[in-house]
């Protein structure tokens, strides 16, 4: 429900020296009811106002603020467009007006009423909100973005907003890949973007195939070799993903995120020698992405590397805060100090490992 705002009082004192008294009786009683929560008596009150006096514009537009409380949205509407015609310029009336024409569906009418009041207050955050509403309801998502964007700014943690805002999002990237299917439906970038919704709604298969359709089409096409070979790899298939890792590396070779799969690909594979190269490039980085320290750490104990590996996993430890990773980590930290005889440190990790793993039990139960 919209924040609307007349002031009743000034209203009372305006309207009592222009009309008969019976009229200013009915509207000052419409008004206290109004302020005391009753709705249906302000509004049988002010309906004698205006059956009373019809060219009173500040008695159709308060009748039509409590029709509108009462969420009679219809009937607000004929009371506001009565107002403005009586006085065009009547301030809140724009607003009021367009919020109720969004409310009965009629958005194409609520727009050029709620660009009005947008333009009387460009500071009213409100307006603008439900003007980025409106335009989403009508159809023209590319107007709705920015007053969507410039509402949710002045109100991040509003969830209402954030769906409207992804919904016209939503709405432009279906018409973007629409445009894409009509102009070059067989083009490697329509079979990628058909693959990529496959992929989004769950259909991996499908996804899978598309994918390759779109590299018979287009060898170059980087994110496609990465979905491959993130496909693959969900699918149990880690050769093939390491395939696919492999051509992407060759089209973008300073990529951590790729040499991390494909070190661990080639780890699940049991070809640690091969993935040291890969897991040490990506360890060396600034910030190693999560997981490599971890899969570091692995390749070193399978090359019988234990203090090496011993090291790079206190490392990875200290580093995450996932209590899913912490878990995997002491397992192998166990395992280290085990194979040199560090009996105390093996069984405080192990320990940890338990813990964490018990949590996860309980959790799952």
């Amino acid at each position: 429900m919209m924040r609307i705002s007349l002031a009743g009082a000034l209203l009372v004192s305006t309207l009592a020296a222009q009309t008969p008294a019976s009229v200013a009786d009915h509207v000052r009683s419409g008004v206290a009811a109004r302020e005391a929560g009753k709705l249906q008596e302000a509004r049988r009150e002010l309906q004698l106002a205006v059956a009373g006096a019809p060219d009173l514009a500040e008695a159709h537009l308060y009748l039509g603020l409590v029709q509108h409380e009462l969420r009679d949205f219809a009937t607000a509407v004929e009371s506001l467009k009565r107002a403005l015609a009586l006085k065009p310029a009547l301030p809140g009336a724009h607003e009021l007006l367009g919020y109720d024409l969004l409310e009965v569906g009629r958005a194409e009418e609520a727009i050029p009423h709620l660009e009005t009041a947008f333009q009387e207050q460009p500071a009213n955050e409100q307006a603008e909100a439900w003007l980025g509403r409106a335009y989403l309801s009508a159809g023209r998502p590319r107007d709705a973005v920015p007053h969507l964007e410039s509402a949710v700014s002045a109100a991040p943690g509003d969830t209402r907003l954030l769906y409207l805002l992804g919904k016209a999002y939503a709405q432009l990237a279906a018409g973007a890949q629409a445009r894409l299917l009509a102009a070059g439906p067989d083009s490697p970038y329509a079979r990628l973007a058909v693959a990529e919704d496959h992929e989004v709604n769950g259909r991996a298969a499908e996804a899978l195939v598309a994918y390759r359709k779109a590299l018979d089409a287009d060898p170059g096409l980087l994110a496609a070799w990465q979905a491959v070979g993130d496909l693959e790899r969900a699918g149990g298939r880690t050769q093939a993903a390491a395939a696919a890792y492999e051509r992407a590396l060759e089209l973008d070779a300073g990529n951590i995120d790729l040499r991390l799969s494909m070190g661990q690909s080639l780890l699940s594979l049991g070809r640690a020698e091969q993935a040291l190269e890969h897991l040490q490039r990506v360890a060396s980085a600034a910030t190693p992405p999560r997981g490599a320290l971890e899969a570091l750490g692995k390749v070193y104990m399978d090359l019988d590397r234990t203090s090496e590996a011993i090291d790079v996993l206190l490392r990875a430890l200290a580093g995450t805060g996932d209590a899913e990773e912490r878990m995997r980590v002491h397992y192998w930290l166990a395992q280290g100090y085990r194979k040199v005889e560090r009996a105390a440190e093996a069984h405080t990790h192990l320990e940890k490992f338990a813990a964490l793993r018990a949590e996860f039990t309980a959790r799952d139960e």
